[in-house]
Order: structure tokens, then C-alpha cells, then sequence
């Protein structure tokens, strides 16, 4: 057995086995085909038509909360009626907030003349002198309503995560909304073309 062992090594020999280079040259194809393949599935993607938006059509919330800041009385719906108006739900606590309120404040200023009406809410509390009165201070051009302790609004408007935009139309129904403010202006300018 041992010979028999010893013979079928000795007839193998290193020429039988292939080379490196005809290895790897037969792996390229098939790296070829993976990078088609993933090219024609960020195509069919990019091609797959977007989802609607969740928030058409809804109704805007009762506008209640516990204080005000930036107005000298309390906003009502029937205050808003007629008008276009984005409601920014948000809070301090948010760094995404936070981070797009300077973006927010262009755009209110870019389009206020149009009749753009913007309307914060938060959740959180208020107390004079305290977090939310400084934050809102403290943003040069911050000056619309924000609405504090305004947790029934979030509750009936569905409000999960933050920020959320709604921009409604005079007859209070949103007619777009998202977490960031990258699409807003696109509805916001194809509304004002409609009138």
C-alpha cells in the first residue's frame, strides 16, 4: 500500500497544477458579471417610483399648547385658515433640529413675502429664563410662534420622530411633509405656482 502511495505521488507533478495567473484570469469574469449585476440593481432602484407621501392629506392637528413664545397671544387654527403654512415640530433636545433651525430661518425669510407662515411646535416644557427661551434667543431670525408644551398636537398629527415638517394649505391639509427640508422647497415653489 505504501508503494502504491509513493507511485501516485511521484507521478504528480507541480506542471499539473494550475498557475496563479490562470486562476485569477478566470475570476474576472465573474467579477465582471457582480458589477453588472449591481449596476442594474441601483438602476431598477433609482427607476422604482417613489412611495406617496404619508402626510398628504392629513388634517392639520389642533394648534394647542400649554405657552407661547414670539407671539402675544395664543395661535389658533382659525388664525392659520387661508394661509400656507409650515409647522416645524421639533425640540432642543434634537440635534437634527438644532442643526437645520439657521436653514429654516432662510427659508421662512426667502419666502414670508409669498405668505409663507411658519409655526413651531414642541413637546417640551417652558419656564421663564429657562432652555427653550434661551435656544429660540438665541437664533438671530427665530421669530414665528413655538408653541411649548404642545403634546396633544404631536399626539393627534402622529408625531415620532423629530424634526417634522408639514407644510399645509389654506384649507388646513398637509400638503407635504418629511424629517428634513431637502424636498420642501420643491413643493413649497410648485404650490406657489398653482396660486
Amino acid at each position: 500500500m505504501a508503494s502504491d502511495s509513493k507511485l501516485e505521488l511521484e507521478d504528480f507533478s507541480a506542471s499539473d497544477l494550475p498557475l496563479a495567473s490562470e486562476r485569477t484570469s478566470s475570476v474576472w469574469p465573474l467579477y465582471a458579471l457582480l458589477f453588472v449585476a449591481g449596476l442594474a440593481l441601483i438602476v431598477l432602484q433609482l427607476r422604482r417610483p417613489r412611495p406617496p407621501n404619508p402626510w398628504i392629506g392629513r388634517a392639520m392637528p389642533p394648534i394647542e399648547a400649554a405657552g407661547w413664545l414670539n407671539t402675544e397671544r395664543p395661535i389658533t387654527n382659525e388664525d392659520l385658515r387661508g394661509k400656507l403654512v409650515l409647522v416645524d415640530y421639533w425640540d432642543t433636545g434634537c440635534p437634527a433640529c438644532v442643526v437645520n433651525m439657521p436653514n429654516l430661518v432662510k427659508l421662512k425669510d426667502k419666502y414670508k413675502e409669498r405668505g409663507l407662515v411658519v409655526i413651531g411646535l414642541t413637546a417640551e416644557e417652558s419656564a421663564p429664563g429657562g432652555a427653550l427661551t434661551r435656544y429660540v434667543g438665541s437664533v438671530p431670525g427665530l421669530d414665528w410662534p413655538i408653541g411649548y408644551g404642545a403634546f396633544m398636537a404631536f399626539q393627534v398629527a402622529g408625531i415620532e420622530w423629530l424634526p417634522t415638517y408639514v407644510l399645509y394649505d389654506g384649507t388646513g391639509r398637509a400638503i407635504w411633509g418629511g424629517h428634513d427640508l431637502d424636498e420642501f422647497e420643491d413643493a413649497l415653489i410648485k404650490r406657489l405656482a398653482r396660486g
